[in-house]
């Protein structure tokens, strides 16, 4: 706290905006963006009401902050990640279930965070709203990509439209994540996560090119 209290004052201090980009997070989890103020952020990190002003806004701008944080560690690292993988589609995508459920595992309140924020802003024609969708955008892009050069190695089938799975897979993906954390306790990560990523790969790749799946 005397770290944060040191800080406080200097409007480019980065662990006071962590810790308030950190603890809104959880708030707006617990309470709802609506129902979350900018003194009970204060509070929880422990600083000053008008602390967080240095660095915000306001909370719109601190959900957006929210939203670009799960944008650059999730979706910009998966999407690095899978540039750099050498192997085919089935390769790739098996990093990229891996890659989003080691994220979901290591960073559960911010995974739990963007999958219940981004409902509460769509069609309310805010600032918040045009980063969710362009992050959406960003994340079909990529996925159609990798699905168009499954279907140019011969590993996806011809016939599949991947604008539509692209969407599938995204949602797949979400629903995975999101039935992994409300039950985590309850349920075997590696398997489930195998499972889930098998059956979707049943779905997309031509029958034979996946060793061991049938």
């Amino acid at each position: 706290m005397k770290e944060l209290e040191a800080g406080m004052h200097d409007p480019e201090s980065k662990d006071v905006r962590e810790a308030i980009v950190q603890e809104s997070t959880k708030l707006f989890l617990t309470n709802g963006f609506r129902g979350t103020s900018i003194k009970k952020i204060a509070e929880s990190v422990g600083i000053g009401k008008s602390v967080p002003y240095y660095y915000f806004k306001g909370k719109d701008e601190i959900l957006l902050a929210i939203l670009r944080r799960f944008e650059n560690e999730y979706l910009d690292e998966i999407i690095e990640a899978l540039g750099n993988c050498e192997g085919n589609f089935i390769d790739k995508y098996r990093l990229f279930i891996k890659r989003a459920a080691e994220y979901a595992r290591d960073n559960r309140s911010m995974a739990l965070a963007f999958t219940t924020l981004r409902g509460k802003v769509i069609g309310d024609n805010s600032e918040a709203e045009k980063v969710v969708r362009a992050i959406y955008e960003k994340y079909l892009k990529f996925l159609e990509g990798m699905l168009d050069d499954g279907k140019s190695e011969g590993t996806v089938n011809a016939q599949l439209d991947t604008a539509i799975y692209a969407h599938i897979i995204i949602a797949f993906n979400t629903g995975m994540m999101l039935e992994w954390l409300v039950f985590d306790d309850k349920l075997d990560m590696k398997a489930f996560v195998k499972k889930m990523r098998d059956v979707l790969l049943h779905g997309i790749t031509i029958q034979g090119s996946i060793p061991g799946l049938r």
